[in-house]
């Protein structure tokens, strides 16, 4: 647990970390599910989705350009709103590769 702590303490880069492990340590499971499935109806799926849709959808999404009632969840959570360009790529493409 302190290990995970330093790890979110000193930052994730996308370059040391592939996009399935980013997915788990910026939260995306918790509403997008492990394998990209959601976990509930109103939470979109992510798994296979098109690449520059899901980093396009993310950007929109933290710079408030488009929002819904459960938008706050990612743009007023601080591990979600630091997360980089590079890393909502490495995501994207993970999340595309998924069977």
């Amino acid at each position: 647990m302190l290990s995970l702590l330093a790890f979110f303490m000193a930052g994730l880069s996308a370059s040391a970390q592939d996009g399935e492990r980013l997915y788990v340590y910026k939260f995306c499971t918790t509403c997008h599910g492990q394998k990209g499935i959601s976990i509930a109806p109103n939470y979109p799926n992510l798994a296979k989705q098109n690449e520059l849709y899901m980093v396009n959808q993310v950007k929109d999404i933290i710079a408030k350009k488009r929002s819904s009632k459960l938008t706050p969840l990612m743009t007023e959570h601080p591990v979600v709103i630091s997360i980089s360009d590079e890393e909502i790529a490495a995501i994207a493409v993970h999340m595309n590769s998924i069977k």
